[in-house]
């Protein structure tokens, strides 16, 4: 009885075994030569390298009292000229997949598969990326929904519409002259008074000298309030709304001597894929001027940013010890990847520069699995093997 049990299990793990054979993965290029289209396609992914760089535009806009604020109020570092200029604020480096246009593979699939079996064979993505041969129960669907937070552009259009509101005041007064006129009537002399007015234009240099007195009397007007000259019981809320507003005043007085600067955030997005015969190596980005901001590499002038990235080499052994292997001329399971660790830098100068680590996948080593070994998970981003169910 034992004899025919152990019989019967050996032709069970046989027949698993011949099914497990029919599949043979090929892999896809100009001189591969097509022998079925029973069979699945997919692709490992590659490492798209993601550079975000983020751009303040600083836009300065002198005061109309500008030539008068050393004069009336002793303020030397105002914005002497309408100007505007650029610097970089943040840059940030991510990496994704995509699939690798060099490793695509054709899986054969035999006929003495099941049809059960069949629709188990491969996952991939809607990208045609490989995931793997094993359901994970671990693996669900996540959303992530970015935090929306508005620009300082957006921030400062109230202000920018304006920005020396103040400076809208009363500009003209009436001028009130004195006429007299003398008649001699005999031996009589008459004298008439007439009164001229006229609408006169206030010169710059006044309005500069009433809203420095304004100024000053704001600043009274503050002080008579914390200390209470008033002698008025007020609530703190009240209180400190007052002087909130009168704060308020003074700052928007104050702009029509030191100016405006009008902050603005502009953010653009470079995509690199590392190659191999561009290892150690900096390639140019872009281009940024302090007085326009980013620009094309063709144009005159400027500052290059560069990318570069370096091998850490933690896959060299496993290269190695592949070439040392004679190589297989028969039927192949899943390929698949495994990751180098590389160092991206992405630099302007020595001062303004950005670095992480991360894994590129197409830096690192393909190999592949033994037809008999073929139920295995993929991770999405690398292609390397994420678990494997060995038969």
């Amino acid at each position: 009885m034992k004899r025919i049990l152990l019989i019967a299990t050996l032709l069970c793990l046989f027949s698993i075994s011949a099914v497990f054979s029919q599949i043979n993965v090929l892999r896809i290029d100009n001189n591969a030569n097509p022998q079925t289209k029973e069979g699945i396609f997919y692709s490992l992914p590659r490492t798209v390298v993601k550079i975000d760089v983020k751009i303040d535009r600083i836009e300065n806009y002198k005061g109309p009292y500008a030539d008068f604020a050393l004069r009336f109020l002793g303020l030397k570092n105002v914005i002497s000229s309408n100007s505007v200029e650029y610097k970089i604020s943040d840059i940030t480096i991510t990496t994704s997949a995509e699939p690798d246009p060099d490793q695509y593979y054709f899986v054969e699939l035999g006929a003495k598969i099941s049809k059960g079996e069949k629709s188990a064979v491969l996952s991939l993505t809607d990208a045609g990326v490989i995931l793997g041969t094993l359901r994970d129960p671990l693996d669900t669907v996540t959303f992530r929904v970015l935090k929306q937070e508005i620009p300082p552009a957006e921030q400062e259009k109230d202000a920018f519409g304006e920005l020396f509101k103040y400076s809208a005041d009363v500009s003209v007064f009436e001028k009130v002259d004195t006429i007299i006129r003398k008649f001699n009537i005999d031996t009589m002399t008459v004298e008439r008074q007439y009164y001229k007015r006229t609408i006169v234009e206030k010169s710059p240099e006044q309005k500069a000298r009433e809203a420095a007195d304004f100024i000053s009397k704001i600043k009274d007007n503050r002080v008579n309030l914390i200390s209470g000259y008033q002698e008025v019981n007020y609530n703190r809320e009240t209180l400190e709304y007052m002087d909130t507003q009168l704060k308020t005043m003074e700052k928007e007085y104050l702009k029509l001597f030191t100016g405006v600067s009008v902050h603005k955030t502009l953010t653009f997005s470079y995509k690199y894929i590392p190659i191999p015969n561009q290892i150690n190596t900096e390639i140019p980005i872009f281009k940024f001027l302090k007085t326009k901001g980013v620009i094309d590499l063709d144009e005159p002038g400027g500052k290059v940013v560069t990318i570069k990235v370096q091998r850490v080499g933690n896959t060299t052994s496993v290269s190695n010890y592949l070439k040392k292997v004679e190589k297989q001329t028969k039927a192949q399971g899943f390929s698949y990847r495994i990751p180098e660790v590389a160092r991206v830098t992405v630099k302007l100068d020595e001062n303004t520069q950005e670095e992480t680590q991360c894994l590129v996948s197409q830096l690192g080593v393909v190999t592949f699995l033994p037809v008999s070994k073929w139920k295995v998970q993929f991770h999405k981003e690398t292609g390397g093997i994420k678990g494997l169910e060995l038969q």
